[in-house]
């Protein structure tokens, strides 16, 4: 038979609650407290996203999900309309500009609509769009570096190169809008109307060039899996991502700032098991919090609920009571906890930013939905995990055994001794009356420990001097904005910037690196070998695709190669992996060194797809340069009209070579680029004797003979490379220094975090244990004060007690940082190239006084607390 009786259940707990005001003070100040901790992790994890995300679409340009690029107008609009499209924004380039004043920084000249403004952070604070033939807009930094004064209607002339080909143009314009430069940004936008880009793209048109390109930026209905999106839009509609200048040709960029998208790219199974067990973690953290309060109002409430269950209440009834107290509780504890935790988040999130500098000066706090949802789940999950035990135990109790209940009593039959007890012996035999209980104060403290152990062997394994060496093999290496982004250029760094350099630093080794100049060196490469290398890059069919491209001869193909030339003191930057390379100084000979693949860990990757020492290959050096048709000479492309240039090609040179040698060649003084035929070493004179042209200097490094010289040349170098229209740049070990500073800082803020909150809880937990104890016991202490016990040895059996708990957990955590530390060890020093793990006790040695004194203090301030009631009225609650 059902009765209806939940309005009596939900009144009951309302009362119930309302009885023990004080106690549930506490229940709502623990679950208060784990709402503030999962909305603070939760708010400073997804901040320092929102913050680094920030950071990456600033240095990409814009915050789109993606891009279309290279549309015609009909496939813009097709893609535009399509279902899978949630907004979209048109960008047409007429060109750039990356000379003079935008040498440092180029500047795009394009067409944006109103979305596509707005996600390239190109809105004008001051003024508006252009919307005229003449109307301009753009930011202040690049207006001063024309020398134009940031004022609506001031006249602005630009000067770029227009199209495809590269047709020069210049046009005068009326600015109509601006806003502050980001130095972040990689380019200076410079916006122009629709009409200007259409009237620009008739001028390319009508000199022989392709029309202008649209690119599309899009947002899309989801951040996971955004090329699979995208690559889905262009099949739906029989566009191709993968060819170009096709009339199918779509092809896709994915905004590399994502952080959704980088994760569902590549998913890292090891990563997504951290992170799920950082999950567990808080979660049990948060159980360790409410547990014992559960615990607490249970046993305090054990003969209500009997008396409960002598007139009629059922387990069930009495499980129910226990869940909305829980629940009445977390309406009063989580929205309190939820507004000071995320204030907590809001003040610590930008701390963490500006102390690790990571991510720049800009800290973006998040305030997204999954914050607050998340963390209310979390504590409502946790809260009803913790009051799950406790309902079990008040349902299973008996009337009878409620009436006399004492906390850890059984019916177990206690043996006798004759002999006295002692008051350490009494103390020790009081935590094994509740097992469990002094098992979870015991984890929690020691969890706390033990993270800080770990957290201190990962930090103190950061090894700055192999993370300097993996990032640069020099003190310092100057070159032009153009080399250290990936950019082609007929001139990188003049011999006299490096004639300055050498005059005004002390340098032990020094040199340049050199590439061809009017020469793409190519090389003959057997078929198969070929398709090895291209294993690793391609997929699929694409290797066979790819090499029906090249020229073939018999078994071999004709392919790229890359050719660099060396000073003689790069050299000594070099490590020999196989053979040597004394015959590169042989004048008599045609060998070159072969430059192999390393991962972080410097290992040698595929060396089977490596050539062995002593083959031979033939590479062919193919000298190509524009000529101006009317007079048949050597053609100057900054003044020679585009319709006049025409490409010339000389008699190709061949040149046999022996391979003698494989080496790494340190990535800071390579082309900074691979390609799938092989990267190869030759000393720079012998470059330029085989190809029979000149060479380009592509950078200049040196190293300095002591700190005093490094730090002079670091602020020659902040000096000659200071200001806008400087073109050149330079890295450092100084700034790798700084680098690997913020990062290992950044470690310490968050681990740091981790452990502080893991060991608050441990010492709340550490105190209700002690709190429960007296409140739960205060009959007992009364009877043993009847017979005898005095007041000093009742206070030390509580202090014995605490002691006893600092104790295991100081066991505790000395065994499991002895079992976990070299086994997380290992595994951070998998994930981490630059970790080389060292085995310590010593944060678990130096907790060791603190939990001493913790054991103390905290018995003895809650027996002076607790000692207000006499014998006779605690013997009278009996």
């Amino acid at each position: 038979m059902r009765v209806k009786n939940r309005k009596c259940i939900r009144r009951l707990s309302f009362k119930s609650l309302w009885a023990s005001r004080k106690r549930n003070i506490i229940a709502i100040c623990a679950i208060a407290l784990t709402t503030l901790m999962f909305t603070s992790l939760f708010t400073i994890m997804l901040s320092v996203n929102s913050s680094y995300e920030t950071y990456n679409f600033r240095q990409a340009g814009g915050y789109s999900d993606g891009s279309f690029k290279d549309l015609s107008r009909e496939q813009a609009d097709k893609i535009a309309a399509h279902k899978g499209i949630k907004a979209s924004g048109e960008r047409i380039v007429c060109g750039f500009s990356s000379s003079d004043v935008f040498g440092k920084v180029v500047a795009e000249v394009s067409y944006m609509d109103k979305n596509c403004t707005k996600w390239s952070y190109a809105t004008p604070t001051t003024g508006k769009e252009p919307q005229k033939e003449n109307e301009i807009s753009m930011d202040t930094t690049a207006l001063r570096l024309l020398g134009v004064e940031p004022e609506l209607g001031a006249n602005v002339t630009i000067t770029y190169q227009a199209g495809n080909g590269g047709m020069p143009q210049t046009d005068s314009f009326i600015l109509v809008g601006y806003w502050e430069y980001d130095d972040l940004m990689p380019v200076h936008y410079i916006n122009v109307s629709k009409a200007y880009v259409d009237k620009t793209n008739e001028k390319c048109i009508a000199a022989g060039n392709e029309a202008l390109d649209i690119d599309l930026n899009v947002m899309l209905p989801y951040k996971l899996n955004i090329r699979e999106q995208m690559e889905k839009i262009d099949a739906d509609l029989g566009y191709d991502w993968n060819t170009r200048d096709q009339e199918n040709s779509a092809r896709i960029g994915v905004n590399w700032g994502l952080t959704a998208s980088s994760i569902s790219s590549g998913i890292d199974f090891s990563l997504v098991a951290a992170i799920i067990a950082f999950c567990l973690l808080i979660i049990f953290t948060g159980y360790l919090i409410i547990y014992n309060i559960f615990q607490i109002s249970v046993t305090g409430d054990i003969r209500f609920y009997g008396l409960l269950k002598t007139i009629g209440t059922t387990p069930r009834q009495l499980r129910r009571i226990i869940t909305q107290e829980a629940l009445f509780l977390c309406i009063i504890g989580i929205p309190i906890g939820l507004l000071l935790g995320y204030g907590v988040g809001a003040v610590l999130a930008p701390i963490a930013l500006e102390i690790t500098s990571i991510i720049g000066t800009k800290a973006t706090i998040s305030s997204s939905p999954l914050i607050f949802i998340g963390s209310a789940l979390f504590a409502i999950i946790t809260v009803f995990l913790s009051c799950r035990k406790p309902g079990k135990m008040a349902a299973k109790v008996s009337p009878v055994e409620a009436v006399k209940y004492t906390e850890g009593m059984t019916g177990k039959k206690k043996k006798r001794h004759s002999r006295g007890a002692k008051v350490y012996q009494m103390a020790f035999a009081n935590l094994g009356r509740n097992k469990k209980k002094t098992a979870l104060v015991v984890v929690s403290l020691t969890l706390s420990v033990t993270l800080f152990n770990v957290l201190f062997s990962l930090v103190n394994g950061f090894d700055m001097d192999k993370y300097v060496d993996r990032s640069t093999c020099a003190d310092f290496i100057v070159s032009s904005t153009d080399y250290f982004r990936y950019n082609t250029a007929e001139e990188y760094i003049g011999q006299d910037t490096i004639d300055d350099i050498k005059k005004n630093t002390d340098e032990t080794v020094s040199g340049s690196g050199y590439d061809l100049a009017d020469i793409s060196p190519m090389m003959w490469m057997e078929t198969d070998q070929y398709s090895k290398l291209a294993e690793n890059y391609l997929s699929g069919k694409e290797p066979q695709e790819e090499i029906s491209h090249y020229e073939q001869k018999g078994d071999s193909i004709l392919v790229d190669a890359s050719i660099e030339g060396f000073d003689d003191g790069l050299f000594d930057k070099l490590t020999v992996v196989k053979g040597s390379l004394e015959p590169l100084s042989d004048p008599d000979s045609h060998a070159i060194a072969v430059a192999v693949s390393t991962d972080d860990y410097g290992n040698i990757v595929n060396l089977d797809n490596y050539p062995e020492l002593g083959d031979t290959y033939t590479v062919s050096y193919q000298i190509g340069y524009d000529i101006d048709s009317r007079t048949g000479e050597r053609a100057d492309q900054q003044t020679t009209p585009e319709e006049y240039l025409e490409y010339h090609e000389e008699e190709a040179k061949e040149v046999e070579y022996s391979v003698c040698a494989l080496v790494t060649v340190p990535y800071s003084i390579s082309f900074r680029y691979t390609s799938l035929g092989y990267s190869m070493v030759l000393p720079v004179e012998k470059l330029k004797e085989d190809s029979g042209t000149d060479v380009i200097p592509q950078f200049y490094m040196f190293d300095t003979p002591d700190s005093q010289a490094e730090a002079r040349a670091e602020q020659y170098l902040q000096k000659l490379t200071a200001g806008d229209t400087s073109t050149l740049m330079y890295e450092s070990k100084a700034s790798i220094r700084r680098e690997f500073t913020q990062f290992k800082n950044m470690f310490l803020i968050c681990g740091g975090a981790l452990c502080a909150i893991i060991g608050l809880v441990g010492i709340l937990n550490f105190f209700n244990a002690i709190m429960t104890g007296i409140l739960s016991r205060k009959r007992e202490f009364a009877v043993l004060q009847s017979v005898g016990m005095t007041k000093r040895q009742l206070k030390l059996m509580l202090i014995y007690e605490g002691l006893f708990y600092a104790v295991g957990s100081i066991i505790a955590s000395l065994i499991l940082s002895v079992v976990l530390s070299p086994m997380l060890g290992n595994m951070m020093s998998a994930m981490f190239w630059f970790v080389t793990y060292h085995f310590t006790i010593m944060p678990v040695i130096l907790i060791i006084p603190v939990f001493l004194l913790l054991g103390w203090l905290i018995p003895a301030v809650l027996y002076h607390a607790g000692k207000r009631q006499s014998i006779v009225e605690n013997l009278r609650e009996l």
